[in-house]
């Protein structure tokens, strides 16, 4: 049996005080809505529309999710208005159940999505919808059942009597329904309560009185289904997920010298034996090979760590590769398109870009590679830079096998330096360079002697 997607995500989010919208605010390195479509993409439905409003454009470029359809909720009137605008991105020929879910809920799992269509199919429901037991229900709206257990409606709590407002079982907003069912009951809802807006809850007491077959289906995790709606609870959520991933690591033979300082991505892969000091943030797909050390403050998105690598304090890098026994830092900044081959050494206060490195070749301080491809072992003194732009343009820096290149020295590209070749300290290279040479330009050392004494007297001082 088919299942298309509806996720509302149209909304401000007003409570979390941000001109952001609320599915854009991040989660473990990644937008909130990211982490809720990944869970529901996991029942195949085809297709997945995303409806969206305040800050459309904003939202669809967060998704991620090359499948996705989006429909547009302008004004927001409620959540059956945004199932509707959705199902319109629904074919009109599609038969099978439509599955709806929100964007601010990202802690939901798909092993408990698949458990609820399973139910849902098994019980023969042409309507379900998940829910759970609290003991303090709050604002959330009530399942109201009859006599005989039967779901009758769902009561939103703006709207609900004090005896219903008692109830602890609650909507979590999650529906799978008939496609012909949405489509017919959504259309006879009615802006009539409190809030002057189209409630998806009605449908239930539509499909009731219709005499579809109606089914809530109580979950066991209750906090699976927490919403984000301001600053304390998207914090809480992110210390939980942080936590679940620093325990699997340590678990799986990481460690972490200080995990509530360690803020580590889901997707990234951590090797065993690797050390993990305080204060470091792994974002983003990183991967880091067996005995990777990082002794502290860092900061890494997207990058590649081969095996036994050594981060000292303060590295920063990202999109970026480093191989097998590099050491980096103090201090260093490998920005994106930094390729390593391995055995290098990037000491403080260098910085590369898009700059590839052969085995073996190092840059110990205080140089800007930048647009540059060095060949192995070759050794970049202090102070070396690759004058990669002209105003208007990037130029490439080529550097050869085996070379010295000396303090002080500028390579103003494009330009090719040979292998084998020495630079001298303080040259300026505006010229391709042949092979086993020595390149300087040292202009003739003059000295004026006792100048500094008659520049001292010129301004008064002894």
């Amino acid at each position: 049996m088919s299942v298309a997607a509806i996720i509302l995500a149209a909304g401000k989010g007003t409570r979390m005080r941000s001109k952001r919208a609320k599915v854009l605010h991040e989660l473990g390195g990644e937008p909130m809505i990211a982490r809720a479509i990944r869970a529901v993409a996991a029942l195949e439905p085809e297709p997945i529309v995303i409806v969206v409003g305040h800050q459309a454009r904003e939202v669809e470029a967060a998704v991620g999710f090359s499948k996705a359809r989006f429909a547009l909720q302008e004004p927001q009137r409620g959540t059956g208005d945004a199932a509707r605008c959705g199902l319109s991105q629904v074919p009109a020929s599609f038969t099978g159940d439509v599955f709806i879910a929100y964007g601010d809920m990202p802690a939901i799992t798909p092993v408990t999505l698949r458990a609820f269509l399973d139910a849902h199919r098994k019980r023969g429901a042409k309507l379900s919808f998940i829910s759970i037991i609290l003991d303090d229900p709050a604002a959330y709206g009530r399942v109201i059942r009859d006599g005989g257990g039967e779901v009758e409606k769902i009561v939103e709590f703006r709207d609900a009597s004090p005896a219903e407002r008692a109830i602890k079982e609650i909507n979590t907003g999650f529906y799978l329904v008939d496609a012909a069912i949405l489509r017919s009951a959504l259309a006879e809802l009615k802006p009539g309560n409190a809030q002057d807006e189209y409630y998806l809850t009605d449908i239930v007491a539509i499909a009731r009185a219709r005499n579809a077959k109606v089914e809530a289906w109580v979950a066991a995790n209750p906090a699976q289904f927490a919403g984000i709606n301001s600053r304390e609870e998207l914090a809480n959520m992110e210390t939980e997920i942080r936590a679940a991933v620093n325990r699997r690591l340590m678990q799986s033979g990481v460690t972490l010298v200080d995990p509530p300082t360690a803020y580590i991505s889901e997707q990234a892969e951590i090797a065993p034996d690797c050390v993990i000091g305080p204060n470091v943030q792994i974002i983003g797909t990183c991967k880091l090979g067996e005995g990777v050390r990082i002794d502290g403050t860092a900061w890494l998105s997207n990058v590649t760590i081969g095996p036994r690598c050594h981060l000292k304090l303060g590295v920063r890098a990202e999109d970026c590769s480093i191989g097998e026994e590099s050491e980096i830092g103090p201090f260093a900044n490998l920005r994106a398109g930094t390729e390593l081959a391995g055995h290098n050494r990037i000491g403080n206060f260098v910085e590369t870009k898009k700059a590839r490195l052969g085995r073996g070749t190092k840059a110990s301080h205080l140089s800007y590679l930048g647009d540059a491809t060095i060949g192995a072992d070759t050794n970049i003194g202090c102070g070396v830079i690759t004058v990669n732009y002209d105003g208007y343009d990037k130029h490439q820096t080529v550097i050869g096998d085996r070379c010295m290149v000396g303090c002080d020295t500028q390579m103003v590209a494009p330009v090719k330096v040979g292998n084998d070749v020495f630079v001298a300290s303080g040259t300026t290279i505006v010229r391709d360079v042949s092979d086993g040479s020595l390149v300087l330009s040292h202009h003739p050392q003059r000295e004026k002697a006792g100048w500094m004494a008659t520049w001292r007297k010129r301004h008064g001082q002894r």
